[in-house]
């Protein structure tokens, strides 16, 4: 556990900069695509940008994840220095969060290399922990 000059914890962001054509307020989780099986493929699809379009975000691997209210993740991290967070930024990898301290000391031996990335929403916030970075794209919908 890292502590600021104040002794209280610190919570590292550090972006991940991909154009998301939309406020991150008006940015929702539309649905998420989880294949629970060796692979443990995670597919998050964010709508915002415009009727036609979701931004989908893409984990091969992903070891866990959970999506909260965007109102409890300020209330889970009340009293950290914050490092490194932009307002209204969408995506980040994080070091020093509640959720993955909880997971850390298992998770970090079973698989080297994890971390914990951050999805951002007007609405929700998305929690995932991988050894993979994720991968972005813009994914049309079809008309029906």
């Amino acid at each position: 556990m890292e502590l600021d000059s104040e002794n209280t914890e610190i919570l590292r962001y550090f972006p991940i900069d991909f154009e998301v054509r939309a406020p991150v307020t008006a940015l929702g989780l539309q649905r998420l695509e989880y294949l629970e099986d060796r692979s443990n493929f995670l597919a998050a699809y964010f709508c915002g940008s415009g009727p036609l379009s979701l931004l989908k975000v893409v984990f091969a691997h992903a070891i866990m994840f959970r999506v909260i209210d965007d109102f409890h993740h300020p209330i889970e991290t009340y009293g950290f220095t914050h490092d490194g967070h932009i307002p209204n930024h969408f995506a980040y990898r994080v070091e020093g969060s509640p959720f993955w301290a909880a997971q850390k000391e298992t998770l970090s031996t079973v698989f080297p290399g994890i971390s914990h990335y951050l999805f951002v929403t007007g609405g929700s916030c998305l929690d995932v922990l991988s050894v993979e970075e994720p991968v972005f794209s813009w994914v049309r919908l079809e008309r029906e």
